[in-house]
């Protein structure tokens, strides 16, 4: 027996230009993120199911994203990246990295100029997870390692680490009468190879610079000054102590605040490297029930201090020192007593918030409020089991106009089974996927003026990220699966329409599947512009030549294009599609297919 035929009645067709059997067409325009969390027929339908190199700035603004820009850094003699970020020294913005052997790279990011800072096994165990960095005013990088003596200090032109000077000398006395600069001498301290000169002004000594850390020093150094036809001049010195180590650092009310495992240490009000207790320095090691193994990660915003744990969340505030001898006072709260993160890299602060994922998601504290904001990408966060022991990294950039945050990550690729390292980017709204050029394995982002550029890793090379249309990665769209208005009829998708915005020629064609419940139909358009054919006026064709290669002459092709209607054929109880690309820069506005009830599957 044939089946049902079903036919809507005469009185209800309401456009005549309408063919009969034909439903509501299936848009797919408003592009609200992806939702991963449910079945492609449960997405909703201003929800993608599936986006990755695309990215949703609005309603029907879907647009492909760029890829990387020139490498600041490649290292070419087998190692690899372990970690790296970004800092300033004055004006001169700097990326510090840490490769596979532990050697201290600086990486001037406007020139592109590296400087070794320490070479094999400074870092003895170089991974995100035992190696912190963070700035301290605009003067210096500190870096902190989970080893013997892992305090670092770089001040742009000297690295200084345990049982060297500390980076600042202190005048207490201009002296006077000086003719010529005097020697400077570094006396006592256990250590010796400390060296710096003085410069003068009106005969008076008024800024020291060291040229040399030196070495052993177990206690501060006394300064000399000899020769120069003055007298009087007198500074004091500091020293770095040797043994201080940890995982993360922070620098937060004018203090250096260090963390390993359970334990806190913060350095004296103003200080670098004075962590007494004489001084208002200190410690404290967390007893909390809820502290599983230990903090491993300190950031602060918002006027607090947060710190994330493995398994739970504390801030500190309210941070005096008083009293003789003076006495460093402060509040410690927990804000969640069971979500952390083990993954330092991932943390970041969004806003005024701390942004972070850990082995179930993605979470921000809002406040001392902690709250998951990844439930979209729930059916691919945990795909990979263990990420394949692959450590996550977070970075922000503002793309197109829009600040955004982005999580690497491995994952099983939903449209080709494969596992691989996706960006997942969210906008403080709703989420999709990326990729770039290559492969990436570590990320992180830069600073200044306000303007935040994401950077990754290969491997072997540093560069930046969303900054050059390319055509070297696809970039996909995939809509849910309708099944109105109903699936238990058949449709029959006949027409296809199309908006789309071009902003480049280059690689202009998108491949657009038709899909069902079984599998898809695929069809490619052939998008952009126009081929232009010159000829004489006798009706020749014209060769014009870039030799050897014959030139191609086009219209414009920048701006919006609409589809001509075109014929496309797939049938089924669900109906969807899927459009990739690898046009250097364009957009999607709209997509619609026309879908006919063609039989009832009862």
């Amino acid at each position: 027996m044939p089946p049902l035929q079903v036919r809507p009645p005469a009185d209800s067709q309401q456009n005549p230009y309408v063919p009969a059997g034909s439903t509501e067409p299936l848009v797919f325009e408003m592009f609200e993120g992806i939702n991963t969390s449910t079945t492609r027929p449960g997405v909703d339908d201003k929800q993608m199911f599936w986006c990755d190199g695309f990215m949703p700035i609005g309603h029907n603004f879907l647009r492909t994203l760029y890829g990387i820009g020139t490498s600041i850094f490649t290292l070419g003699d087998g190692t690899t990246f372990s970690l790296f970020d970004f800092f300033n020294i004055g004006s001169t913005p700097y990326c510090i990295s840490v490769d596979s052997t532990g050697r201290l790279w600086a990486t001037n990011t406007s020139t592109s100029t590296t400087t070794l800072l320490a070479g094999s096994s400074t870092i003895t165990n170089p991974s995100s997870a035992n190696v912190g960095m963070a700035q301290y005013g605009s003067d210096f990088v500190l870096i902190i390692a989970q080893q013997g003596s892992g305090y670092f200090i770089w001040d742009g032109s000297v690295l200084y680490q345990g049982g060297t000077i500390a980076p600042v000398i202190v005048i207490t006395n201009n002296g006077s009468g000086y003719t010529s600069p005097p020697t400077v001498g570094f006396t006592g301290g256990g250590g010796s190879g400390a060296a710096a000169t003085a410069t003068l002004s009106g005969g008076r000594v008024i800024d020291l610079t060291i040229t040399a850390p030196g070495s052993g020093y177990t206690s501060a150094p006394t300064v000399t000054f000899t020769g120069g036809g003055g007298s009087g001049a007198a500074a004091t010195a500091g020293f770095i102590p040797l043994g201080l180590h940890g995982t993360t650092i922070e620098v937060y009310a004018g203090r250096v605040w260090i963390g390993t495992g359970a334990l806190i240490t913060f350095s004296a009000p103003g200080s670098l490297v004075d962590f007494t207790t004489g001084s208002g320095g200190g410690s404290f090691t967390s007893t909390d029930s809820f502290l599983r193994v230990g903090f491993s990660q300190l950031r602060q915003t918002n006027g607090f201090l947060y710190l994330i744990a493995d398994s739970s969340i504390n801030y500190i505030s309210g941070v005096q020192t008083s009293g003789s001898p003076p006495t460093t006072t402060f509040t410690n709260q927990n804000a969640d007593p069971e979500v952390g993160t083990p993954f330092a890299a991932t943390v970041d602060v969004f806003g005024r918030n701390i942004v972070f994922a850990n082995a179930f998601g993605v979470h921000v504290s809002y406040g001392a409020a902690v709250t998951k904001i990844s439930e979209a990408l729930d059916g691919i966060y945990n795909s990979v089991p263990n990420f394949n022991n692959f450590l996550p990294s977070a970075a922000k950039a503002i793309i197109f106009g829009k600040k955004v945050w982005m999580l690497l990550l491995p994952i099983v690729d939903p449209i080709t089974g494969q596992t691989a390292n996706k960006l997942l980017m969210w906008n403080g709204r709703v989420w999709w996927a990326a990729s770039q050029d290559v492969s990436l394995t570590y990320i992180q982002h830069q600073e200044i003026n306000s303007v935040i550029t994401a950077w990754g890793s290969d491997g072997t090379r540093i560069f930046p990220l969303f900054t050059t249309p390319s055509t070297a990665f696809a970039k996909i769209a995939q809509s849910k699966l309708w099944a109105k208005p109903g699936y238990m009829l058949l449709k029959a998708a006949t027409r296809l329409w199309g908006l789309f915005q071009y902003y480049s020629l280059l690689s202009p064609n998108v491949s657009l599947a038709i899909d069902n419940e079984t599998g898809s139909a695929t069809q490619t358009l052939s998008l952009g512009p126009e081929v232009v054919t010159w000829t004489t006026a006798g009706g020749t064709v014209m060769s014009w030549t870039t030799p050897p290669t014959p030139m191609v002459w086009r219209a414009s092709g920048v701006g919006i294009l609409v589809l001509e209607p075109t014929a496309i054929g797939q049938n089924g109880a669900l109906l969807g599609m899927t459009a990739t690309t690898n046009s250097a820069d364009m957009a999607i506005i709209s997509l619609a297919i026309d879908d006919q009830i063609v039989g009832y599957r009862g």
